[in-house]
């Protein structure tokens, strides 16, 4: 995990520290491994480790939230159309469209990005830019400090919009598209 998200932010930063884009990510990679060890390598992995956590569980979690809300608002509109007893019953088995489970996985995925600061610190700690403000050894804490001090609160959010796009796209995949694999098994 650490590694591969490692050797992605020193591929997309690496033109704008140690050496240029003359330099190879695979070079830039070996010389921090020979001069850091396989600490060097694993900068940010626990932010990407706290980001996994909350954005699989919050993507699952957030869909199944919405799916219910959608099943009481249908409940109740029908219950409120038809005043019969037996409506409850019928409406609590009954399926949610394709179309209904696609936008709750999709406001799932949208608000999983609630975790986004912390891609943004994980970022912040495997840049390979060297600024003189910029602290050598970062910690999680550090790196959000001085991503505010130097961005404001907003610094936090950078890259949210694609991060929401991606993520709605994401869940709808994995949510709404594994639970029809799931029923189709059946």
């Amino acid at each position: 995990m650490g590694f591969c998200t490692f050797m992605k932010t020193v591929e997309v930063t690496r033109h704008k520290g140690l050496g240029g884009a003359s330099v190879s990510t695979m070079k830039i990679a070996s010389d921090i491994f020979k001069k850091e060890g396989i600490r060097g390598i694993n900068k940010g992995v626990n932010a990407v480790a706290i980001r996994q956590m909350t954005n699989w569980g919050s993507r699952f979690g957030i869909s199944r939230i919405v799916e219910d809300l959608i099943h009481k608002t249908k409940r109740k509109l029908i219950s409120n159309n038809n005043k019969q007893e037996n409506t409850k019953n019928k409406i609590d088995n009954k399926k949610l469209s394709p179309i209904e489970k696609i936008l709750a996985s999709g406001i799932g995925g949208a608000l999983s990005c609630w975790n986004q600061p912390i891609e943004v610190i994980r970022v912040e700690l495997q840049s390979q830019i060297k600024h003189a403000d910029r602290p050598a050894k970062l910690s999680i804490i550090g790196a959000a400090k001085y991503i505010v001090k130097k961005n404001g609160f907003k610094g936090l959010y950078r890259g949210v919009v694609p991060r929401i796009c991606l993520g709605m796209w994401q869940t709808i995949c994995m949510v709404s598209g594994g639970d029809w694999l799931k029923v189709k098994e059946k």
